[in-house]
């Protein structure tokens, strides 16, 4: 194991050893992940996957392992508060560790199975979780493999096949560093049979302090099944969040997956899509808003290994002060499929002339019957339209946050529940108050 992996591990993981209640395959899982370590190593800025995120700086850091134990003093008020609460069941977890207490699972609905890394649903993980020892560097990196290499508890959500879910599910992960900085390593599997139906919510928060969040989400989309999938980040300005959500998917199956980066001083939300089965559909969709020195990337792969499938990625930054947002979108067609659509946005929205964005299309097509575009826009607020605004009374603060507003919408007006959209129209308002701020 190269020198910088085996620090990793000592700073970030407690020292491998079985819980009592751990099943083997587990444990051997942890190992296994630790060898993929010794091989592969950790990105570094050769990695083109890895070329925005300022990488020196998060190895520089310094974090104790998340203890196994949940926060208890943590109290229902403040999950709602940082999470929101927006109906059905809620899974909470803290430092990595299942918060019971704080979690809402009863009624579960019918045809749905909820909980953490406990019998039946370990036979669950065993059965989705794919071999990664093959896969490139650009795909499973060593954080997956620090994550996998972590002894925290799993969210598990199973739902049967033929099941339409009518509530969203809402898997909460929070980090309470604590007196002293700490790394935890939550981990989601969804799973979602035949033909069924499902929204799930993901939320990250914090209570304060410094830490680091490496969390890794793994998707399995049945044949014919429906999924909507959102991720909300918005932990406390101290923090490092590194996010890898993959995403498999059926023949027939439709995913609609959406981000939204918040808070964090350093995020990168990585988003890795198989579309293995003919006739799939997928939207991926993205804001991020990083405001004063923030660094907010993002990393999309999108690979048609089948026929006839469609695929569109929209991602939307806002970005404030001398902070720095990005784009990566990569699509790979493989040989011997037709018929394939391929669809990649990027648009950066400047508030200041020392902010900065990125974008940069990663084509791989290796068949001829293909349709792709991509495209990509950076600018900054319209003059015109802001003192048209003005001029008809409007405050430039209030102003502000519309032509904000307006530019964001296309990512947030079709969010649902209404509970999370007005969270999230909150917070680009809020957004608006701060550029005007800057500039008084």
């Amino acid at each position: 194991m190269t020198s910088a992996s085996t620090t990793l591990l000592e700073r970030l993981v407690e020292p491998d050893f079985a819980r009592p209640d751990e099943p083997a395959w587990i444990h051997a899982g942890r190992q296994r992940a630790r060898e993929w370590l010794k091989t592969q190593g950790l990105p570094t800025d050769k990695d083109e996957a890895w070329k925005y995120t300022p990488l020196a700086d998060i190895l520089a850091m310094s974090f104790d392992p998340a203890s196994i134990s949940p926060a208890c003093a943590i109290e229902v008020a403040t999950v709602d508060a940082l999470a929101g609460d927006h109906g059905g069941p809620r899974l909470v977890f803290v430092n990595g560790c299942l918060a019971a207490q704080l979690s809402r699972t009863e009624p579960t609905p019918i045809g749905v199975s909820i909980g953490n890394r406990t019998p039946p649903l370990t036979e669950v993980i065993a059965a989705t979780i794919r071999p990664h020892a093959d896969l490139d560097r650009s795909r499973f990196d060593g954080f997956q493999a620090v994550n996998h290499a972590a002894d925290h508890d799993t969210a598990v959500l199973i739902v049967a096949a033929d099941t339409d879910v009518a509530e969203p599910i809402h898997v909460v992960h929070l980090s309470a560093p604590g007196d002293t900085p700490l790394a935890s390593h939550p981990s989601t599997l969804i799973q979602v049979g035949s033909r069924s139906r499902v929204t799930v919510i993901e939320t990250y928060a914090g209570l304060g302090g410094a830490s680091l969040t490496n969390a890794v989400t793994a998707i399995d989309v049945g044949p014919g099944a429906s999924v909507t999938h959102y991720k909300v980040q918005s932990e406390a300005a101290q923090c490092v969040h590194l996010a890898h959500t993959n995403i498999h998917q059926a023949a027939g199956s439709d995913v609609h997956s959406s981000s939204v980066m918040l808070g964090a001083d350093i995020a990168r939300n990585a988003v890795d899509v198989v579309l293995a089965g003919n006739n799939a559909t997928l939207a991926v969709d993205g804001l991020y808003l990083p405001t004063g020195k923030q660094r907010h990337d993002n990393v999309v792969t999108i690979e048609h290994a089948a026929s006839a499938c469609t695929s569109r990625q929209l991602f939307k930054g806002v970005i404030d002060g001398h902070a720095r947002g990005s784009f990566s979108g990569r699509i790979i067609v493989r040989p011997n499929t037709v018929a394939n659509d391929a669809d990649q946005t990027s648009r950066s929205l400047l508030l200041q002339p020392t902010a900065e964005a990125d974008s940069r299309p990663w084509l791989e097509i290796f068949a001829d019957d293909v349709a792709c575009t991509h495209g990509a826009t950076v600018g900054r607020l319209d003059d015109e339209a802001m003192f048209y605004m003005r001029s008809r009374g409007i405050p430039a603060t209030e102003a502000r946050a519309m032509l904000i507003g307006a530019f964001v919408n296309e990512i947030i007006e079709g969010v649902q529940p209404a509970t999370l959209r007005s969270n999230l129209e909150a917070a680009t308002a809020r957004l608006g108050a701060r550029a005007e701020e800057a500039t008084a």
